[in-house]
C-alpha cells in the first residue's frame, strides 16, 4: 500500500511557534510508516493576499502531486495557500486552525472585519476539512455554519524534558541571572503584546510595588511591540531590579526549570504551547480562562478572569506563599498530560487525515 502525500504549510520550519514545532514533530512520528510529509515553505510572504505567494504555493503543489495540502493556519497566507491549492485541483485541502487573526483586540477594527468577514470566510469556504487545536475551539460559533466540514480537534503536543537534570540546571541558571537559591521565581514566555495581557500584569505588578513581597523575581522571557512600554513601567517601579526583561532566547526549559511558577494573562488563546512547556517542566501557572487553558491548567494551577488585575494579584500572591504554592505542587506530579503526548496527538491527526481522504 502506498503512502500517502501530505503538503504540509510552515513558514518557518525553525521557527518556535506550534506551527513550526508540530512540522518538525512529524518528521520523527509514528505517522511516517503512512504518510509523506513535505515543507511548503514561504519564508518572506507577503502581507495580505499576494499573487506572487499563491504561484509559489501553486508551483510547489503541481510539483509534488499530494494527496492532502495541509494549511496551518486561517491568516492571509493561510489563504493564499488553500487559492493556490483550490486552482491546482490536486489533493484534499485541510486547514488547521492554530488561531485567528479576527481574535486580535488591538488592531483596527476594519483590519479585524475583513479578516473575520472576508479572508476566514474564504479560507474555511473552500477548504475541503477544517480541524481545530483544542476542544474548546472547536465549539466556536464561528464554525456552526461549517460544521459539515468539521473534523476531529488535534491537541498540540507537549515537550519531553528530562526532569533528571531540572534541579543541577536550575541552579546553573540561577548563578547565571543573579537570583539566589531562596527566591521565588514567576516566569513569563511568549510574546511581549498587549494581546497577551502583560498590560494587566503590569498594573499588578505597580499595585505590588508598595508592598513587593520578600525575595520574589519576575522573569518576562520574549520580545514584541510591547516590550519597551513593558520595560519603561518598570524601571518606574521601586523594585524594578526584580523584574528582569531579557528577551528572546533559546533552551526555554532552563529558563522554566530556573522558576516556581509561570504567568499568562492572555486575552484570548487556541492551545498554548508555553502552557504546555509549563506544564511539562512541572510548574504550577496561572492563567486566564479562555480558549484552550483550562483544558491544560486543571489542578496544576489557577485560572483567573482575562483583563483582571486584581484576581492576577491575588493569583501571584498566592503562588508566591511557599506553603501555597507546594499544594499545587504536589498535584502536579499525579497530573495526567497522556492527550498531549506524541501517541495520542499521532493517533488523532491520523483519524483527522484518514476522514478527510474518505470525503467527495
Amino acid at each position: 500500500m502506498s503512502k500517502i502525500k501530505v503538503l504540509q504549510q510552515v513558514l518557518n520550519p525553525s521557527g518556535s511557534g506550534g506551527v513550526s514545532a508540530e512540522y518538525r514533530a512529524l518528521q520523527n512520528s509514528s505517522l511516517v510508516e503512512q504518510y509523506i510529509f513535505e515543507p511548503m515553505i514561504l519564508m518572506d510572504c507577503h502581507n495580505g493576499i499576494s499573487l506572487k505567494d499563491i504561484m509559489f504555493y501553486y508551483k510547489k503543489i503541481q510539483s509534488f502531486y499530494p494527496d492532502i495540502i495541509h494549511v496551518r493556519g486561517a491568516g492571509p497566507d493561510g489563504l493564499n495557500a488553500v487559492i493556490a491549492a483550490k486552482l491546482s485541483k490536486k489533493g484534499k485541502i485541510l486547514v488547521t486552525v492554530h488561531g485567528m487573526y479576527s481574535d486580535l483586540v488591538y488592531i483596527n477594527p476594519l483590519k479585524r472585519w475583513i479578516s473575520k468577514n472576508i479572508i476566514e470566510r474564504l479560507t474555511f469556504r473552500m477548504a475541503d476539512g477544517i480541524s481545530c487545536v483544542c476542544n474548546a475551539a472547536d465549539k466556536r460559533h464561528i464554525f456552526d455554519r461549517y460544521r459539515k466540514k468539521m473534523l476531529p480537534f488535534v491537541y498540540n503536543r507537549i515537550p519531553d524534558y528530562n526532569m533528571h537534570d531540572k534541579q543541577m540546571i536550575k541552579m546553573s541558571m540561577r548563578q547565571q541571572l543573579h537570583i539566589s537559591s531562596d527566591t521565588i521565581v514567576g516566569v513569563y514566555v511568549g510574546r511581549v503584546t498587549k494581546e497577551k495581557g502583560l498590560e494587566y500584569l503590569k498594573a499588578t505588578l505597580r499595585k505590588m510595588d508598595a508592598n513587593w513581597p520578600v525575595n520574589f523575581v519576575m522573569l518576562i522571557i520574549g520580545e514584541g511591540q510591547y516590550l519597551e512600554e513593558f520595560r519603561r513601567c518598570c524601571n518606574d517601579l521601586k523594585h524594578k531590579e526584580n523584574v528582569k526583561c531579557l528577551g528572546n532566547q533559546t533552551d526555554i526549559y532552563r529558563f522554566l526549570f530556573a522558576s516556581d511558577f509561570f504567568v499568562l494573562p492572555s486575552l484570548h488563546e487556541n492551545h498554548s504551547i508555553s502552557l504546555l512547556e509549563a506544564t511539562a517542566a512541572k510548574l504550577p501557572i496561572i492563567t486566564t480562562n479562555v480558549g484552550g487553558n483550562a483544558e491544560i491548567v486543571k489542578e496544576n494551577g489557577i485560572l483567573i478572569e482575562p483583563r483582571n488585575a486584581e484576581e492576577l494579584l491575588v493569583a501571584l500572591e498566592t503562588m508566591i506563599c511557599n506553603e501555597k504554592r507546594m499544594k499545587y505542587q504536589e498535584r502536579l506530579q499525579i497530573s495526567r498530560t497522556e492527550e498531549f503526548e506524541n501517541k495520542n496527538v499521532d493517533k488523532a491527526l491520523h483519524l483527522v487525515y484518514q476522514e478527510l481522504m474518505k470525503r467527495e
